[in-house]
């Protein structure tokens, strides 16, 4: 009889037990875990953060965060900004990485620190000065009020992007600029003279840009590589752009910012056929590898 009171006793209690786990196994944090992340001319951003709530509080900035000492924008574990290719961040080189950012807050202007060791809670603050990847001075503005603390992408160009932070009105912005690649190039002007000429293509694929199945287009020289031009058709549907070397008598496009910089785009190769060291043909292969279009030269 004992016995049975003891195991209806420690029934009861194993389910008030397991009654008061369940409710706090559902309740959020305080302060969620968000990811948010933004790619330009092929080098991704990725903001890793947990978002702490303003709940009522006033003057967030000189009282939750203390005017003069280091804060990560976040809560928990230090926010870490990723980035798989170099970039230039406000105009300062930032290598290839991964970094946590932490903050010097001041009235009218905050320092921005990236830190190589990215995996780091919150308090204490770093301490160790050589461990600092990048340094800028950034001066914060006013905008409408913001609940939750947020990091977002605003503006994406073919080549930039605004990384920005708001929390309560306080709104402070990074621009974000993609670094071009090298372009490969021929080695010599005469290395590109076999495949210069005009070319009449045959499109064998929908192309939304191009109403016509046949065009011609010129292989001229562009440099130290090639260029394609489409010769003839409406001036809006007519393609021009580098061909970078890719291979042996292979070329991907490229392409050039309004800034002046060589990007290559993805998707297509052209590869032309030599006949006696001469290109008598060429194809353009389309990401996928099918067959997009293929040209016989006419002259």
């Amino acid at each position: 009889m004992r016995a049975v009171r003891r195991l209806a006793v420690l029934a009861v209690a194993t389910g008030l037990a397991g009654g008061a786990v369940r409710p706090c196994a559902a309740q959020g944090m305080l302060s969620e875990h968000a990811v948010v992340a933004q790619t330009v001319a092929g080098t991704t951003i990725t903001i890793e953060y947990y978002r702490p709530v303003a709940r009522g509080r006033d003057s967030l900035f000189g009282k939750v965060v203390t005017w003069g000492e280091h804060w990560t924008p976040g809560a928990n574990w230090a926010t870490t900004i990723d980035v798989d290719h170099d970039v230039r961040l406000d105009g300062a080189l930032l290598p290839k990485g991964k970094y946590a950012i932490w903050t010097v807050v001041q009235r009218d202007r905050w320092t921005v620190e990236l830190h190589r060791q990215w995996h780091k809670y919150h308090v204490p603050p770093p301490s160790d000065t050589s461990d600092i990847q990048l340094r800028l001075a950034v001066r914060p503005e006013a905008g409408p009020p913001v609940e939750v603390l947020t990091f977002d992408f605003p503006v994406v160009r073919p080549a930039t992007t605004t990384l920005r932070f708001r929390w309560g009105t306080v709104v402070m912005s990074l621009q974000v600029a993609a670094i071009a690649p090298k372009i490969a190039l021929l080695g010599s002007t005469d290395a590109g003279a076999p495949y210069l000429g005009r070319y009449d293509l045959e499109v064998l694929t929908e192309d939304s840009t191009l109403a016509r199945r046949r065009l011609q287009v010129d292989i001229v020289a562009a440099g130290d590589t090639l260029r394609w031009h489409d010769a003839d058709g409406p001036e809006a549907e007519r393609r021009d752009f580098l061909l970078s070397p890719a291979g042996k008598n292979r070329f991907t496009r490229a392409r050039r910012a309004p800034d002046g910089q060589y990007w290559p785009d993805s998707g297509s190769v052209v590869t032309f056929t030599m006949d006696g060291g001469r290109a008598s043909a060429l194809e353009v292969q389309q990401g996928d590898g099918g067959t997009g279009s293929r040209g016989t030269r006419v002259r």
